[in-house]
C-alpha cells in the first residue's frame, strides 16, 4: 500500500451522451463536490471534435477553458489536464494558456500532455502532420516536450530572446506524460515527470509504472496517477448487474487491445473496474498490482452511473469507506463544506 495517498477525481467527458451540453455543468458541481468531500486533485482528459460516424462521441476538446471555469469555484482543488495531446497543438500556446491558468487558480496547475494523434483525420483537421513511423512520432514529440519545459522555464524563444508571459517557472516541476509503454515511461522518469495511467493500457500498468520508478533518478520523488473506475454497490453481483450496459459498451471499444475475455465478469476485470460493496472495492484497488507503485489515485465514476446524483453518492461513499482503507493522505482532514 502506497503511504501519503494522493486522490483526484478523473473526467473522462468522451463517455457521456450528452458532453457537450449539460454535461459540462454536472462535471463543474461533480469537481466542487469531490473537494468538499476531500479529493485533492481535479484530472480531465482532452477529447477533439465529433465522428462523423456516431462511433466518437466528443468530449472536452478545451480542458483550460473548463478548469478555469473549476478555478472560479474551488479554493485548494489542483487542476490537471489528463492529458493534453501535445503533437495537436502549438507547443508554446499550451505553456501561455496553462501558465494563465495557473496565474488564475493560484498556481494550482498540474500539466499532463501525451503523445500520439487521435483518431484517424484528426491531425488533418488541425493542420498538423503526424508522423507515420513510431520512432519519429516519438522524437518529435519529445523535441516539442523539452520546448514546452524550456518556456515554461523561462528560455528566450526566438532569436530575439522573447520569453513567456506570464512566466511561471515552478510549472516546469508539474509536468506530467501520459505513458502506455514500460519505455515511454522511462523516459518520462529520467525527465522528471510524473506519470498518468490509464484504466485500459495496451501493456499491463504495473510493467508501466515499475519501468517509471526503477528509471527514476535518486532524489526525485515519484508521481504516479493511476486512473481507477469504481461502482460502489451492494455487493459484487448487484454491481455488476447495474454496470453491465457499461461494462459492455467500454469492452467493446476497446476490444481489439484488451485481454480476451467472454464473461461479463471478465470484461469488468479486464477494463480494471473496481465494484461491489466497500470491502469488495477495498480489496479489488489494493491487490490490483499497479496500486503498489501509485501515488496518485485518479477516481473515474463514468460510464457505469444512471444519474449525476449516483456519482455524487459514490464519491461520498469511497472516501468514506475505502479511501481511508487504501492510504489516503487526506483521511484526517476531510472537510464537511466549503465555507
Amino acid at each position: 500500500m502506497t503511504h501519503g495517498l494522493q486522490l483526484g477525481l478523473f473526467a473522462h467527458f468522451a463517455e457521456e451522451d450528452d458532453a457537450g451540453d449539460g454535461a459540462y455543468d454536472e462535471f463543474l458541481d461533480l469537481f466542487v463536490h469531490a473537494e468538499r468531500l476531500g479529493f485533492g486533485y481535479a484530472w480531465v482528459r482532452q477529447f477533439h471534435l465529433q465522428g462523423a460516424d456516431g462511433r466518437r462521441a466528443g468530449g472536452l476538446p478545451s480542458p483550460f477553458v473548463f478548469l478555469a471555469a473549476l478555478a472560479s469555484r474551488t479554493r485548494s482543488l489542483r487542476l490537471g489536464t489528463a492529458a493534453v495531446t501535445l503533437p495537436l497543438e502549438s507547443v508554446v500556446r499550451v505553456a501561455e494558456d496553462a501558465a494563465v491558468l495557473d496565474v488564475l487558480s493560484g498556481g494550482r496547475v498540474e500539466l499532463g500532455v501525451a503523445n500520439g494523434g487521435g483518431m484517424p483525420g484528426l491531425a488533418e483537421a488541425f493542420g498538423r502532420t503526424i508522423a507515420g513511423d513510431a520512432d519519429e512520432q516519438r522524437t518529435l514529440y519529445r523535441h516539442d516536450l523539452a520546448i514546452l519545459e524550456a518556456a515554461l522555464r523561462g528560455a528566450g524563444l526566438n532569436a530575439n530572446g522573447d520569453t513567456l508571459f506570464p512566466p511561471r517557472t515552478s510549472l516546469g516541476d508539474r509536468l506530467w506524460e501520459a505513458t502506455l509503454t514500460d519505455r515511454s515511461a522511462r523516459l518520462a522518469a529520467r525527465a522528471g515527470h510524473g506519470v498518468l495511467i490509464g484504466t485500459t493500457q495496451t501493456i499491463p500498468a504495473e510493467v508501466t509504472a515499475a519501468a517509471y520508478h526503477e528509471a527514476l533518478p535518486d532524489g526525485r520523488s515519484p508521481r504516479v496517477g493511476l486512473s481507477t473506475l469504481i461502482y460502489p454497490a451492494k455487493d459484487r453481483a448487484t454491481g455488476l448487474r447495474e454496470a453491465e450496459a457499461g461494462i459492455l459498451r467500454k469492452w467493446e471499444w476497446g476490444r481489439e487491445f484488451l485481454p480476451p475475455a467472454t464473461t461479463l465478469e471478465e470484461k469488468a476485470a479486464s477494463l480494471n473496474i473496481h465494484y461491489g460493496a466497500s470491502d469488495d472495492l477495498i480489496e479489488s484497488i489494493s491487490t490490483q498490482p499497479a496500486f503498489a507503485f501509485a501515488t496518485h489515485l485518479q477516481v473515474q465514476v463514468e460510464l457505469l452511473y444512471s444519474s449525476f446524483a449516483a456519482r455524487h453518492d459514490a464519491l461520498e461513499a469511497f472516501v468514506t469507506e475505502v479511501a481511508p482503507a487504501l492510504g489516503w493522505a487526506g483521511a484526517d482532514r476531510r472537510e464537511e463544506a466549503l465555507v
